[in-house]
């Protein structure tokens, strides 16, 4: 999807959550800065929308603490505490964990591929320097277990969380040594391969905890205090 117009043809449900995935892309790439405010009505101009699928986009950010929403003041990029993505993370090693248990009966063979596609694609883009590129592989390959785990509750959260770590990691990726969280991936995917529930549950889960502890550590020296970036913003 590209940042230009989008087709007005689109249901309104449909259009909200497509504003939703390109405001979210751009905080990835940076087109947004923590603590930068996000102008409804520009938006929705430069799109060719009414403002009601970009506020309802907006809105379902703010559900999610990507964003936050002051009356009269519009939207601002948020940016959760070290604490808070670290929570994240250990919330998301037990989701991962039971993805991995679920889909290792389930998965395809076809789609076992798919996740030995992205993570060749990790390591490409992560030696070409492309951080966004690596943050959108590693969300596809999780996304696929959750998806071949055949539980749509467990969807549901999965899709609820994962914007957190990619917003923080896309921003960190520069100062920080990852290989080795990346190459984590390919004992989850040896196991489900194996057909290994318990393998697999448990590299998922050492996965996510070693996400957690490189937010613990890194997070502080690599953005600083959230409050002072909101606090320094322009037009804050």
């Amino acid at each position: 999807m590209s940042d230009g117009q989008l087709s007005p043809e689109i249901g309104g449900e449909l259009l909200s959550a497509t504003v939703k995935r390109l405001v979210l892309d751009r905080i990835v790439q940076g087109h947004y800065q923590p603590g930068e405010r996000i102008v409804e009505f520009k938006l929705a101009k430069e799109l060719g929308l009414s403002q009601s699928p970009v506020r309802e986009g907006l809105r379902e950010l703010a559900a999610v603490g990507i964003v936050t929403i002051h009356p009269r003041r519009g939207a601002r990029v948020r940016l959760p505490s070290a604490k808070e993505l670290a929570d994240v993370s250990l919330v998301r090693a037990e989701i991962d964990a039971l993805a991995a248990r679920l889909a290792a009966g389930r998965i395809s063979d076809t789609r076992l591929d798919a996740l030995e596609g992205l993570v060749g694609d990790m390591v490409a883009r992560l030696d070409a320097g492309d951080f966004s590129g690596v943050t959108e592989a590693d969300v596809r390959f999780h996304h696929l277990i959750a998806e071949a785990s055949e539980n749509h509750a467990l969807e549901r959260a999965f899709e609820q969380l994962a914007p957190f770590a990619r917003t923080f990691i896309t921003l960190t990726l520069p100062d920080v040594d990852v290989r080795e969280i990346v190459e984590q991936h390919r004992p989850i995917l040896a196991a489900l391969r194996a057909r290994d529930a318990e393998r697999a549950a448990e590299a998922a889960r050492a996965h996510q905890l070693s996400v957690s502890e490189l937010l613990q550590t890194h997070f502080p020296a690599a953005l600083g205090d959230p409050a002072e970036v909101q606090e320094s913003s322009p037009g804050a």
